[in-house]
């Protein structure tokens, strides 16, 4: 029984389904269409490409700017709150409105006035001023912005405590929401009228969820990384790659690991036709993992390419796209050969050959990936001293 537990661990690591050879790929240059020194979420939309940023402001909290193909701003709309507010996921419905994902203050309670009491100063000493404290940010919070960047309606749950959002997640029958609270991953849903479900937790502080892809039947996939034993699945590697069913109910309905023998996997990206990207580190050596998976948690394909770590994955049609933070060459790859991290996009068919590929050198690290119809390929990626730009994808 132990060997063919190690057999279907073998398997699962370097899986690679028949097909025709691959060809040599010529290298074309990214498109790089403006800075956007601000910019934390990423989005496409029909023909426009949406900013997500969060302000430091006393009123101002998130600002939400449109772009067009070509990098230009089209419009940009702010949300205004007296709350502190941070928006830190982002997806969309099939009405093209956006919806926004994060955390809020409590609203400030108003307190009744009372007559001022004027305390001796013979000395004429200035009080120091000292700034107000933040308030801790114990609201869940959804926003619904129409296409052209107005706020439809806004959704919210109160917390306990402090927690960080990860991922947001819908589809016709709802919400998901993933996240950490108080050092636990934990899913959370609402209907499309803002009605939150209870908190599910779905490990502990040594596991961690990264994405989330909610299902038509109300279920959530989860995706991200763990060094302990969850739902019977003992722990691989020193840390292991996780896919993980939840049901309606918040129950953990199965797990699969990916793993490598005293190595550390991670699933960064996922999204809903199941094309999966993440980490796998073995001693020095860095790769990134691409692979598509079917309903039952079964790869289709895999790819590994030597990277930095960074990746961002999605599918459009027939087609599967990968952003990679690349620094050494890959294998029929006409003319890469970066001296330090690059970002590199491929392409690839629906049976994981790379059909094309595009670099640019002087942006590094993928965290954004989206597709529109009209627009195509779509991110965002920082350089090496951080400044963010968005890219296109050079068809």
């Amino acid at each position: 029984m132990k060997k063919l537990a190690i057999l279907l661990v073998f398997t699962m690591n370097f899986f690679t389904p028949a097909h025709a050879a691959q060809k040599n790929i010529a290298v074309k240059k990214i498109e790089k269409l403006t800075t956007a020194p601000d910019a934390e979420l990423l989005i496409a939309t029909g023909s426009s490409i949406m900013l997500i940023s969060n302000l430091e402001s006393p009123t101002v909290r998130i600002s939400i700017s449109a772009l067009d193909a070509k990098g230009t701003v089209i419009w940009e709309k702010k949300i205004e709150s007296q709350q502190d507010e941070i928006a830190s996921a982002v997806t969309s419905d099939g009405e093209g409105n956006i919806w926004l994902a994060g955390l809020a203050a409590p609203e400030k309670m108003v307190e009744s006035a009372t007559a001022a009491t004027v305390a001796d100063n013979p000395d004429a000493v200035v009080p120091e001023e000292y700034p107000d404290v933040r308030e801790d940010l114990r609201v869940l919070k959804t926003w619904k912005i129409s296409p052209l960047g107005e706020v439809i309606s806004q959704y919210s749950t109160q917390l306990s405590e402090p927690a960080l959002v990860n991922g947001i997640s819908m589809s016709k029958s709802g919400v998901s929401i993933i996240g950490q609270y108080s050092g636990k991953p934990f899913l959370i849903t609402s209907n499309l009228s803002g009605v939150f479900s209870k908190m599910f937790f779905v490990g502990t502080s040594k596991t961690v969820i990264n994405s989330v892809v909610r299902n038509a039947d109300s279920t959530s996939n989860l995706f991200g990384a763990s060094s302990e034993k969850l739902a019977g699945k003992n722990l691989a590697g020193k840390r292991d790659g996780i896919l993980m069913k939840v049901g309606k109910s918040g129950l953990v309905t199965s797990v699969v690991r990916s793993s490598i023998a005293k190595g550390d996997r991670a699933w960064l990206s996922s999204d809903s036709n199941l094309l999966l990207s993440g980490y796998v580190k073995s001693g020095k050596i860095i790769e990134s993992a691409v692979t598509k998976f079917n309903p039952a948690f079964v790869p289709t394909w895999t790819i590994r390419i030597p990277t930095s770590g960074e990746s961002i994955a999605l599918s459009a049609g027939k087609n599967s796209y990968a952003a990679l933070s690349s620094n050494s060459n890959v294998k029929s790859l006409i003319g890469w050969k970066p001296s330090k991290s690059q970002l590199l996009l491929l392409t690839f068919d629906s049976k994981g050959l790379i059909t094309a590929a595009s670099g640019i050198s002087d942006l590094t690290s993928p965290f954004a990936l989206s597709y529109s119809k009209e627009l195509g390929v779509v991110g965002l990626a920082k350089s090496a001293d951080q400044n963010v730009a968005v890219f296109k994808f050079a068809k």
